[in-house]
């Protein structure tokens, strides 16, 4: 993905997205975790943020293990599983701060 990030319309700093688990329903038998995220992007200069996105129920998804927020090493299998689980709402995320009010 090369969406391109538009300043924040406040301060002029660059947004980071960020990822919260927002409703856990909880496990399976075999350990299977499922989850809604809340995708959203935040200014790092002023805290401003984005539209919050909600996502649809994911299993065994962890965003922070993603190309778009990878903190750890991880097997890159399991870094592109994620990254395509939660592509569709972090593009919508991204073009919901793109977007500016006309004056």
């Amino acid at each position: 993905m090369s969406a391109e990030l538009k300043p924040c319309p406040f301060c002029g700093g660059y947004p980071k997205l960020s990822f919260a688990e927002i409703d856990f329903v909880g496990r399976n038998f075999l350990g299977d975790k499922k989850s809604k995220y809340r995708v959203q992007l935040i200014c790092r200069k002023c805290y401003a943020r984005g539209k919050p996105i909600k996502t649809d129920y994911l299993i065994n998804c962890n965003p922070h293990e993603s190309y778009f927020e990878s903190r750890t090493w991880i097997l890159p299998d399991i870094r592109e599983k994620n990254t395509k689980m939660i592509e569709p709402w972090v593009t919508q995320a991204i073009e919901a701060w793109n977007r500016r009010a006309k004056p």
